[in-house]
């Protein structure tokens, strides 16, 4: 689907292509508003953080470094991508995007056709 929203210029192709993804299902599912784009972009900006993080611990092999002082410490990369998780995962919940969100929508939306057919019914009786 070709949804003319441009990933902004400073995403990386992972992340430009994930941006994509999920504004094409969001379109498609007419959840899309003015503004999304915002959000989406801080998203896909700490998807990619995150994606750069995990490749630079996997890259370290050592989830520590020993300090000039010889006290142990996690490498910064740890933080980093810790940090990232939190953030994608708080937009995540926004869009409605973890299967507990997608419940939480779908229960509300069959609640409100239910009222829709009880007023219906409402105004046929009377």
């Amino acid at each position: 689907m070709d949804n003319n929203i441009k990933a902004p210029s400073f995403l990386k192709a992972e992340a430009k292509k994930k941006f994509h993804e999920i504004s094409d299902m969001l379109i498609k599912e007419s959840k899309w508003k003015q503004g999304d784009e915002i959000a989406l972009a801080s998203l896909c900006s700490n998807y990619q953080r995150w994606i750069d993080a995990e490749k630079a611990i996997k890259q370290n092999k050592d989830l520590c470094f020993v300090t000039a002082t010889g006290y142990r410490q996690q490498i910064p990369e740890i933080s980093i991508a810790n940090n990232a998780m939190k953030s994608m995962l708080a937009f995540i919940k926004e869009f409605g995007l973890t299967p507990r969100e997608r419940a939480k929508l779908q229960k509300i939306v069959i609640e409100n056709e239910n009222e829709n057919d009880d007023d219906d019914l409402e105004g046929m009786i009377v």
